[in-house]
Formats: C-alpha cells, sequence, structure tokens
C-alpha cells in the first residue's frame, strides 16, 4: 500500500513520476486541471495525447504521455465519470485509480500525484469522491511507494486529509498526547463528535505529553478551536441541547445525514476536555 499524503496546492507543480489528468474521453485539451496541465506541459503532451490516443478513452480507462514541461515525468491520462450527465456507477470512479496505479505501475513510477477525479466540473458528490479515492488508493497492490492527492481547494483538502487520518490513521506512542485518545468515551454526543476525537488522535500522535496540565490544556483547547472555528468559551455557558451549539464539519460529513458532521461544542468543553485532562492526571499519578 502507498503512503498516501493530502497536498494543498497545485498539481502541475509536483515534482513526482507521474502526475494523473482527468481527461475527457478524446483526451484533448479541456477545462479545469486538464487544462492547467496541458498549459504548463506545453503542446508535447497534446502532440502525445493525439499520437496515442487517436480514438481516446474509455470512461475508467487510463493510458500515457509525456509531461513536456511539467515537473514530473510523465503524465497519466484517466477519464472520469460524469455525474451531472448521468455516470453514477462507482466502480468507473474507482478504475480511474486502479488504472492509473497499473499504467504508474509500467512505467516504473514510484511517486504518482492525483487530482480528486470526478469531483470538479462532473458533479460527483465530494464527500464519495474523496471516500472513493481513499479507500481505492488504501487496497491497491502496486509498486507505487508515494500517492498525494492534491488540490488547491483548502475546504477539500481538509476534507481529505480528514479522511486520510479516520481511514489510515497513524501509529500512536505510548507518551503521547495522541494516547490519551486510544479508549473512545462510552457516549458522544452527537456523530460529528466522534470524528472529531479519531481527528484529535490522529493530530497528536507523535507529540509528547507536556510537563504541566496547563499546557495540555492550552494545545487541546487551540486544537479543538482550530477545528470548529469558534472559541469553546462560548460552550461553556450554551445549554445542552442549544442548536446554536452545535457546528457542522464538512469534512467530517461522510454524507450519511443525521448528525454526521456536526459537533457539539458544550460536548468538548464539558465532557471530552475533561476525560482527557483526567486520564492525563492519571498517568502522571502512575494510575
Amino acid at each position: 500500500m502507498p503512503v498516501i499524503t493530502a497536498v494543498l496546492g497545485d498539481i502541475t507543480t509536483q515534482d513526482v513520476d507521474a502526475v494523473v489528468n482527468p481527461a475527457n474521453r478524446a483526451v484533448r485539451y479541456g477545462g479545469g486541471v486538464n487544462g492547467a496541465i496541458h498549459d504548463r506541459g506545453g503542446p508535447a503532451v497534446l502532440r502525445d495525447c493525439i499520437a496515442r490516443f487517436p480514438d481516446g478513452l474509455a470512461t475508467g480507462d487510463a493510458g500515457w504521455t509525456t509531461a513536456g514541461d511539467l515537473p514530473a515525468r510523465n503524465v497519466i491520462h484517466t477519464v472520469g465519470p460524469s455525474h451531472r450527465d448521468g455516470e453514477r456507477d462507482r466502480s468507473l470512479l474507482e478504475a480511474c485509480y486502479r488504472r492509473a496505479l497499473a499504467v504508474a505501475d509500467e512505467l516504473g513510477a514510484r511517486s504518482v500525484a492525483f487530482p480528486l477525479i470526478g469531483a470538479g466540473s462532473h458533479g460527483w458528490p465530494q464527500a464519495d469522491a474523496v471516500s472513493a479515492a481513499i479507500e481505492t488508493l488504501a487496497s491497491a497492490r502496486t509498486g507505487v511507494g508515494e500517492v498525494r492527492l492534491v488540490t488547491p481547494d483548502e475546504a477539500v483538502h481538509r476534507r481529505i486529509r480528514a479522511a486520510l487520518r479516520l481511514r489510515l490513521p497513524p501509529p500512536v506512542g505510548p507518551d503521547t498526547i495522541g494516547s490519551l485518545f486510544e479508549r473512545e468515551p462510552t457516549q458522544y454526543s452527537l456523530r460529528g463528535d466522534s470524528y472529531l476525537w479519531r481527528d484529535l488522535r490522529a493530530r497528536f500522535a507523535d507529540t509528547p505529553l507536556p510537563d504541566d496540565w496547563y499546557t495540555l490544556r492550552t494545545l487541546l483547547t487551540a486544537a479543538i478551536e482550530e477545528a470548529v472555528g469558534t472559541s469553546l468559551a462560548e460552550g461553556e455557558s450554551a445549554r445542552w441541547h442549544d442548536p446554536g451549539a452545535a457546528v457542522h464539519l464538512p469534512e467530517f460529513d461522510p454524507g450519511h445525514g443525521m448528525s454526521a458532521g456536526v459537533v457539539h461544542v458544550p460536548w468538548w468543553v464539558h465532557t471530552a476536555v475533561p476525560i482527557l485532562l483526567d486520564r492525563y492526571a492519571g498517568r502522571r499519578a502512575g494510575v
């Protein structure tokens, strides 16, 4: 399984063995990421597309060309399904990632940068596009060692990063803040709270336990406030079931409805943070 990372940036600047282009069926110049790759790569990319794919490619298939002036060595072109036009078979979306990796193996590529296929003009629901990408890449048998999921959109990047932390949580050291999250609470307030709990576990997986209780509380508070985009102090006086104290975080919403993606700030103030601080005190006391 390759190491998968979320990258906030421009796919055309990635110095990798291959970048993946979300091509149209004709495998010719187009808009969005496709156009950007052709623009940066120069006319050599289009000339190679015409020579190698005179009849284009089928949805879900992939093939390679030169990368022209791109920092990458090759471009792997794959045709994603258009959800907007009724192509809603998820296996076609998954095939794009599998075929792209198969082509990468043919090239001997060890590092590949992918965009989030299908989620742009093709209209694939973003949460499912992220899920399909990570599930397929994580289960792939490939010689590729490094995969980058690249997007210039900060909200999309947060969603990919959160999904990676949930799907592929890093190992947690024994004397880290992350280790305080190892045993989950018996009950969360809302479904989004469980996602944030696991996200924080991954975020602090290799952060050493501080020497004092105050520093730990400061680190936890800062991380939670960064995630929810509001001050925890606002949740201290909120009524337990105050709907105004709940925050929807798209990166924790897998699209399943109910309270997916909704984090209850008072629960973190009155339950989660005290649990973590109690565990820290017990660890220091040798309990």
